[in-house]
């Protein structure tokens, strides 16, 4: 009663404690942990807490004082060893969490909670090592809990993932996992399902179907309850496996009965059904039947009965299930390739896809349907399909009848979608073409009529006729290379976000266009507008991810990247905490997926690229000072030795799916180029990944320079010597270039809009921004073994300095084409090529920083000498002279970009970008005028944007080039 009594004081006197971080009000909070010290000095809850609170106050050196003393005690009281595990969560320290139970196990070796904590501790670490020891441990403390014991069983399971071994984990690993699980089943001690999926798992993990179809169809089968129709989705794929194929049958039929426009169910049911039918399979007794007395379907005809029962099941009157319908012509198609002679039985191709127009005609799915088929007809049947779903229209023939009601304006678009899809469009001169956008804009507007009931987060009837015209305007660009239509194609695409402003496609195109366009100003608000979540940010986030930085809007790159790094972190926390609670609730399957998933976006080129981006636009963009770079150096902890990106397991995520395209595959592969794209993607990351380790080294090389080789206060004795890492890293980067020299010419690659856009790669190979790095690397080097001899050197590279490096920075000032007309400076290609020349300036001016850290003592050291006439050298070293010339040529070549800035400048150069005559209105709507205006008025404030935070950064780097002199 006493202890209790004790307890509750304590508590009391915790409260307000608890109650102030719980406000947010963490002075105070530090207030009430002082008073509570006061009376009792070693309440080591009361000290956690306080260094919580000092924690959120961001006095990170007092908090880790008080949690290293409280650390040292070993404490074992469940509040504070809880408190411990959030300061050490906010500080990102996981490893002390599980220090700390262990410890605190140590201590008290018989508590269930502290065990069962420090087994969680393990899981944020992902140790499953030591997951499988302390879910033992848990096990022998509490053996009747099956929990525990199935922790050790996953565990095993997670060693087997992550074991690059896959021969150990085949042969070790699963078969342990396995025999652990038999035993319990042999002992007749599996409780719940998860137990029995977790044996599932492991039994498909190691390839044993026959075993897997056993469990499920045994006793142990029936504790399958919590999802619907799971044991036979698993089993109809078991038996496939096995190419048990009547029983995959007779299950998918089942399924189908559930779900009839299920089309993966109809996919494996076909394959199952015409297995039985080439084998000869008539199996009608024990195989062919299961317990229900349903038989296989092992004809056409069955088949066919089959699909004729679920066109109408759960429908009402006149309307069709659409999966049976297309079941029906995927069986032509897989018949045609098998028995030619059956497959004229079931029907054609053809006439079947002309009636499924007629009743499925009015869906927007109806388009995707025939995209499965189309391909499949010659060119003769796709022309009559064509004209027969043209001709049902009454709108075609009359350019000036307009759909009076939804159904018929749906199926003129499916028409005009297959039309595209066929390429009867792309032969039409550019007259016809045109005189077809002004057509479907003009139906689109008359389609607003028929939306007017609509809510604002509906889409408008008629927005895909727009978007049609947008698809051919840009068609119409990549023939003529003609700049005005992309404009109008905008000017249209800004008027259907005002009429239908949750129409994302329509934003997603016109992201695309503003960036090819080299205006990245309205970007981000259509982006935020899109509302991108969670996931997206990895899937879609390239659509600015890849401009912001390349287009000079620096402000706003800072901005993103910090939001998806921050995406990318926070998603391994919660799916941290996703994994515990999975494994507190039994959720065994969840855990495997959940790994997965973590995995996917670890190794995400949209991580690593945001990454690598972000560190180098805080080098540019943040350092105006030598000393600056260097604190900067040593805050990002780069390690120059090893390249922390693992490109064997980067994964592309991007998603170029969601982007409408009705073009034929056979035009624009959008997956072929994807994955070109994803190579290309790699190279240019290699190469920026060299970029910051070849800083990282020679800044660091800098400060080794004036501590003796020291840094915080650790001597690199047994490192191998950063001027030798620095050396063969330059190595690398000039090998790597020349390995890529393949995407030289990327930037002459057809453009598709549905498609990756190219990286920068190119204009940094085709204008050798990478020679003026290595120069630069090879005086910094230099500069090292002048300080390192103290100047007793024979000057062989001196020439290097006096004369390579200006001219290549020379030539580098010449690749910026500005010319005397200044709309003509307004372009993509001219902002690229000075964002990329305005970084590399950058890291010149950084590497001419760590050059600067050798030659000033040693130009001190020597004036005095010659001052005191105790040198032998009468003058000093040229090198000193042609230091100072090469900062000179540096200013005057930051100078020249300063100037380029202000001829990109729409207000310095007083243009009125609407009155330039770039575009002609495509239609005479009093609309577009107005539209065009406002379109003009965001082109023009996006490229000052872009001229601004550009001359910005040079002045930075003249600041940071006066610092330098020597």
């Amino acid at each position: 009663m006493a202890s209790r009594s004790h307890v509750d004081v304590n508590e009391r006197r915790l409260r307000p404690i608890y109650d102030s971080l719980d406000n947010g009000n963490n002075k105070k909070a530090i207030q009430e942990a002082e008073k509570v010290l006061k009376k009792q000095k070693d309440f080591q809850c009361a000290k956690v807490l306080k260094a919580l609170a000092l924690l959120r106050l961001n006095r990170h050196e007092e908090s880790s004082v008080i949690l290293q003393e409280v650390h040292a005690q070993h404490p074992t009281e469940d509040s504070t060893l809880q408190a411990m595990s959030i300061c050490y969560r906010e500080v990102h320290k996981l490893d002390l969490i599980a220090d700390l139970y262990q410890n605190a196990f140590s201590g008290k070796p018989d508590n269930e909670d502290i065990l069962s904590a420090l087994f969680m501790a393990h899981v944020r670490l992902g140790d499953y090592k030591k997951q499988q020891q302390t879910a033992m441990q848990l096990h022998k403390l509490k053996p009747h809990k099956n929990p525990y014991y199935f922790w050790a069983v996953m565990s095993i399971v997670m060693q087997a993932h992550t074991s690059p071994d896959k021969k150990l984990s085949e042969k070790m690993y699963l078969p342990l996992a396995e025999r652990m699980t038999e035993k319990y089943i042999k002992d007749d001690n599996i409780e719940a399902e998860a137990e029995v999926m977790l044996y599932l798992i492991i039994l498909e993990l190691l390839g044993k179907w026959q075993e897997a179809v056993n469990l499920l169809e045994g006793p142990l089968g029936g504790k399958f309850v919590s999802e619907f129709n799971l044991k036979d989705i698993k089993l109809a794929e078991l038996y496939s496996k096995l190419e048990n194929w009547s029983k995959a049958n007779i299950i998918y039929k089942r399924l189908l009965q559930y779900s009839p426009d299920h089309w993966q169910y109809w996919l494996d049911y076909l394959k199952s059904a015409l297995a039985l039918i080439e084998s000869n399979d008539q199996i009608e007794n024990q195989n062919g039947k299961d317990e229900n007395e349903e038989t296989a379907d092992d004809s056409v005809e069955k088949i066919l009965e089959l699909i004729e029962e679920l066109s109408t099941k759960g429908c009402s009157p006149d309307h069709y299930n659409r999966g049976p319908f297309l079941a029906r012509i995927k069986l032509i198609s897989l018949l045609e390739k098998k028995d030619p002679e059956k497959s004229q039985d079931v029907g054609s191709t053809l006439q079947l896809l002309i009636e499924h127009f007629e009743r499925f005609g009015d869906r927007s799915c109806c388009f995707g349907d025939f995209t499965l088929f189309l391909d499949q007809l010659t060119d003769s049947q796709k022309l009559q399909f064509f004209n027969s779903i043209k001709e049902s229209i009454p709108l075609n023939g009359k350019p000036k009848e307009h759909a009076q009601d939804v159904k018929l304006l749906q199926r003129h678009l499916i028409v005009l979608q297959v039309e595209r899809y066929l390429g009867y469009l792309d032969p039409l001169p550019i007259p016809d073409k045109l005189t077809l956008i002004h057509d479907l804009i003009d139906r689109y507007r008359q389609g607003l009529q028929l939306s007017q009931d609509l809510l604002i987060t509906d889409l408008q009837h008629s927005d895909n006729y727009l978007l049609l015209a947008v698809h051919l305007l840009v068609d119409l660009w990549r023939e003529t290379n003609k700049d005005e239509y992309i404009w109008q194609a905008q000017v249209q695409l800004e008027q259907c976000i005002k009429k239908s402003p949750s129409n994302f496609q329509a934003k997603l195109i016109l992201i695309r266009l503003y960036c090819t366009m080299g205006v990245f100003g309205p970007c981000p608000s259509l982006y935020d507008s899109i509302e991108i979540k969670h996931i997206m940010n990895d899937s879609l986030g390239h659509i600015v991810f890849n401009h912001v930085a390349r287009l000079g809007h620096f402000v706003a790159a800072c901005a993103m990247y910090g939001t998806m790094l921050r995406f990318f972190t926070v998603n391994h926390k919660e799916t941290t905490e996703y994994l515990i609670s999975s494994y507190k609730y039994g959720s065994f399957s969840k855990i495997y997926e959940f790994v997965k998933f973590r995995e996917r976006l670890q190794n995400s080129l949209q991580f690593a690229s945001a990454t690598a981006e972000r560190l180098l636009l805080d080098l540019i963009f943040e350092t105006n000072s030598h000393s600056v770079t260097e604190q900067m150096i040593i805050y990002m902890e780069i390690s120059p030795e090893d390249d922390k990106t693992n490109f064997d397991e980067l994964r592309d995520n991007r998603d170029y799916k969601v982007m409408l395209n009705w073009d034929n595959p056979s035009k624009f592969n959008v997956e072929e180029l994807q994955d070109k794209s994803f190579e290309e993607e790699k190279c240019w990351l290699r190469v920026r990944n060299y970029l910051l380790r070849i800083l990282a080294a020679a800044v660091l090389i800098g400060q080794e320079a004036g501590t003796d080789g020291k840094m915080n206060g650790v001597t690199e004795i047994e490192k191998e010597p950063m001027t030798q890492t620095l050396q063969e890293l330059s190595a690398k980067l000039e090998n790597h270039i020349d390995d890529c020299v393949m995407y030289k010419e990327q930037y002459q690659v057809p453009y598709v809009l549905q498609a990756p856009f190219r990286t920068r790669l190119c204009y940094y190979l085709i204008n050798d921004h990478h020679r003026v790095l290595i120069e630069m690397v090879d005086a910094v080097l230099y500069t090292h073994k002048l300080q390192q001899n103290n100047l007793e050197l024979n000057d062989v590279e001196e020439d290097r300095i006096k004369s390579a490096i200006p001219k290549l920075v020379a030539a580098l000032v010449n690749t910026v084409e500005i010319s005397d007309n200044g709309s003509t400076n307004l372009s993509s290609s001219v902002i690229e090529n000075l964002v990329l020349c305005a970084e590399t300036f950058s890291f010149t001016i950084i590497l001419a920083g760590v050059c600067n850290r050798f030659l000033k003592p040693l130009k001190i050291a020597q004036t005095k000498k010659l001052k005191k006439k105790k040198s032998p050298l009468t003058e000093l070293l040229p090198t000193f002279e042609n230091f100072n010339e090469l900062l000179k040529c540096l200013e005057k070549g930051v100078a020249c970009l300063h100037l380029a800035c202000k001829q990109i400048n729409p207000g310095y150069l007083e243009l009125d970008m609407s009155k330039l005559n770039l575009s002609q209105p495509l239609t005479d709507h009093a609309d577009d005028a107005i539209y065009e205006s406002e379109m003009w008025k965001k082109v023009e404030k996006s490229y000052e944007q872009a001229a601004q935070e550009i001359s910005e950064l040079l002045h930075n780097k003249l600041q940071y080039l006066h610092t330098l002199r020597l």
